[in-house]
C-alpha cells in the first residue's frame, strides 16, 4: 500500500514517466491507479481530444501504439489506458514501443487477474523505461492490517477486533471491504471511529452474534455465550454457516495447538508464529487455561469430523442438528 500512496502523489504532482504497467490477481489496486490516471493527469478541458481508453477484447494493439505515437493537441501530453490488456491479443508487440516510448504520452497498461507473462521483455521495459507494479491477492491474516491502515489514511480509528471482523466476514475481496467501509465511513460522525455499533448497523454485522465471537467463547468455555450465538445461527443459518463456523473455529484452535508450542516466547515472537497481531496473544493465553495441549489436539480432530458432516460427507443430518452437537461435544472435553 505504501508504494501505491507514494506512485498516486507522484501522479498528482505530474512527476509521470512515460509508460505504465500493473498486473496481478488483485484488481483493487489497478482500478484505483486508473482512477487517479484519469482523474488527475489532464485537466478536464484537456481530455476531449488527449484520454483514450481501449480495451483490450476489442482494441488492436497496432490501434494502441498510434494512439500513443500522436501528438497532444493543446496539452502538455497525451494519456493512453489499455484496460483489461490480458485479453489484447499482440500484447507482446507493445514491447518495442516501449523501448522508445513517446515523451509526451502517459501509456497505462492494466493487466488484471493475473501477470504479464515473464517470458517476453516487455516487463522489463517497462521497469527500464517507467513503472511496473504487480498486485498478489492479499492473505486473509493480513486482512485486518489492511483494514486497520487503510482507516488510517481516511482518519478514521478502528480497534484491531472490530477490523478482524470485518476482515472475516467481507473475505479478501478489497473492492468489497472498501463497499462496505464508504457505508460507514460516511456515518461515523464526530468521533471518527468505527465501533461495533456502527459495523452492525450499516454492515449487518452483529456485535454479539458472528463467527468471531463463537470460537472466542468456545475457547473461553463460556457456556452460556456459546449456546446464545448457536441459538442465534440455527434461528439465522445465514449469519453462521456450518461451513464458516467449523473453519473458524479449526483456525482458533489450530492457533491455540501453536501457543501452547510458543507459549514461553515473547509475545511478539508468539505473535509471529500464530500470524497474529500481538494485542490477540492474550486471548490465546487465556484460552490455554481452558484447553490444555491434549484438549486442543481433540478439540481439532472433533472439528474436522464436523467440518466432513457440513460438507455432506459420512452424514446425511443437518446444520443445525451437527451445531448443537459440535458445540456440546468442545464444551465438554
Amino acid at each position: 500500500m505504501k508504494e501505491v500512496i507514494e506512485l498516486i502523489k507522484q501522479i498528482r504532482s505530474g512527476n509521470l514517466k512515460p509508460v505504465y504497467a500493473f498486473d496481478g490477481e488483485e484488481p483493487y489496486y489497478i482500478d484505483l491507479l486508473c482512477d487517479v490516471f484519469e482523474n488527475d493527469v489532464l485537466q478536464p478541458s484537456e481530455k476531449d481530444f488527449n484520454f483514450t481508453t481501449f480495451y483490450g477484447k476489442d482494441a488492436d494493439w497496432s490501434a494502441v501504439v498510434n494512439e500513443c505515437r500522436s501528438y497532444p493537441a493543446f496539452a502538455q501530453r497525451r494519456l493512453v489506458i489499455l484496460k483489461e490488456a490480458a485479453q489484447l491479443k499482440g500484447l507482446v508487440e507493445l514491447e518495442s514501443y516501449i523501448q522508445n516510448p513517446s515523451p509526451t504520452t502517459v501509456f497505462v497498461i492494466a493487466h488484471k487477474y493475473k501477470k504479464i507473462d515473464g517470458r517476453f521483455g516487455l516487463v522489463k521495459a517497462v521497469k527500464k523505461k517507467g513503472v511496473y507494479l504487480t498486485f498478489d491477492k492479499i492473505k486473509d491474516y493480513h486482512l485486518s492490517d489492511w483494514i486497520l491502515n487503510y482507516c488510517t489514511t481516511k482518519n478514521i480509528k478502528i480497534i484491531p477486533s472490530n477490523a478482524e471482523l470485518l476482515g472475516t466476514y467481507l473475505g479478501t475481496d478489497l473492492q468489497k471491504i472498501v463497499n462496505e467501509l464508504e457505508k460507514v465511513l460516511i456515518n461515523v460522525g464526530e468521533h471518527r471511529e468505527i465501533t461495533a455499533e456502527l459495523i452492525e448497523k450499516y454492515i449487518g454485522i452483529s456485535k454479539d452474534y458472528n463467527v468471531f465471537q463463537f470460537p472466542n467463547a468456545i475457547l473461553e468455555r463460556n457456556v452460556e455465550k456459546s449456546y446464545r450465538i448457536a441459538n442465534y445461527f440455527i434461528a439465522n443459518p445465514k449469519e453462521g454457516p456450518m461451513v464458516l463456523v467449523t473453519s473458524m473455529l479449526y483456525g482458533q484452535f489450530s492457533k491455540l495447538y501453536q501457543y501452547h508450542y510458543a507459549a514461553s516466547k515473547p509475545d511478539n515472537e508468539i505473535a509471529s508464529v500464530l500470524k497474529i497481531k500481538p494485542f490477540f496473544v492474550k486471548d490465546y493465553q487465556k484460552a490455554a487455561k481452558f484447553y490444555n495441549l491434549t484438549q486442543t489436539i481433540e478439540a481439532i480432530e472433533i472439528i474436522h469430523q464436523y467440518n466432513l458432516h457440513a460438507v455432506g460427507i459420512n452424514t446425511a443430518t443437518n446444520d443445525l442438528t451437527l451445531l448443537k452437537e459440535l458445540t456440546a461435544k468442545l464444551l465438554s472435553i
